[in-house]
């Protein structure tokens, strides 16, 4: 055989991808809603089924309610995935149990009409409390994983720049984006409080998802602007919670540039 048939085609750094992709909802892997009830085959299929509704917005297929429907039979979808019958069936069944596809039976011979089901959001607020929770026993574990070998480390060095103290630690990922030592989750907790770190956590990965930024250290952007906003929303909780007793008057400005507004270190 020949030698260049098996060679890989890299992508350089001047070009750019040219394919066509399928969108994936990242929701069919975050929400808990969906990320547990619905097998890999049943993400990819809703996935298959988003790319085919465009098509039939452009065919004007629709019914009197204006509600888009598409066909794609069972079979097309074990031709697709390679995949079998029964696989397939339940994979329908899946997605019918989430609400996330209708099936109309048109009758004898007759290919079903689908319609489409929009995927739910979770709660932002209901986000925040189960990411709350999970992140504080995530906390923990990796607290008490390198907690020794941690102390050990500070008590056989001295050298005390911060820079070198975590050269040769390994970061910890908690929450989707946020990623830290393990001396400074253990600074973190030391100086704040768990309750107060997690939060500080939860924030920052909303923010880093919502904007799409990184930065090079998550820990001195937690100190640099986030603990500020995690203080200031939890003044604002006592005031609300005062307000209940005797009215004040006061006014409060919102910003939704963030980081500008508590990056105090210019």
């Amino acid at each position: 055989m020949d030698s260049e048939s098996n060679k890989i085609d890299l992508f350089k750094i001047n070009e750019t991808q040219s394919f066509r992709f399928y969108q994936m909802p990242k929701e069919l892997f975050t929400n808990p809603y969906y990320k547990d009830r619905l097998s890999l085959e049943a993400k990819v299929t809703y996935t298959l089924l988003l790319d085919r509704l465009e098509l039939s917005r452009i065919n004007k297929w629709f019914n009197s309610n204006g509600e888009i429907y598409l066909i794609y039979t069972r079979q097309e979808l074990i031709n697709e995935l390679k995949i079998s019958k029964s696989t397939a069936t339940k994979v329908f069944n899946e997605l019918k149990s989430c609400n996330l596809i209708i099936e109309e039976r048109l009758g004898r011979g007759e290919a079903n009409r689908i319609y489409i089901g929009k995927i739910k959001n979770e709660d932002l607020e209901q986000f925040k409390k189960r990411k709350f929770r999970s992140l504080k026993t995530e906390l923990l574990e990796v607290q008490n994983s390198t907690s020794r070998s941690l102390k050990e480390y500070l008590n056989n060095t001295n050298n005390n720049n911060t820079n070198n103290l975590y050269k040769d630690e390994k970061k910890f990922f908690l929450d989707d984006k946020v990623s830290l030592y393990g001396g400074e989750i253990e600074k973190l907790v030391n100086e704040y409080g768990m309750d107060k770190a997690v939060k500080c956590i939860v924030e920052l990965n909303l923010y880093k998802l919502s904007s799409g930024k990184e930065y090079s250290s998550d820990y001195d952007t937690i100190l640099r602007w986030v603990v500020n906003k995690v203080e200031r929303d939890e003044n604002k909780k006592v005031i609300n919670n005062n307000k209940k007793h005797s009215y004040q008057n006061y006014s409060q400005r919102e910003y939704d540039n963030l980081e500008e507004f508590y990056d105090t270190g210019g």
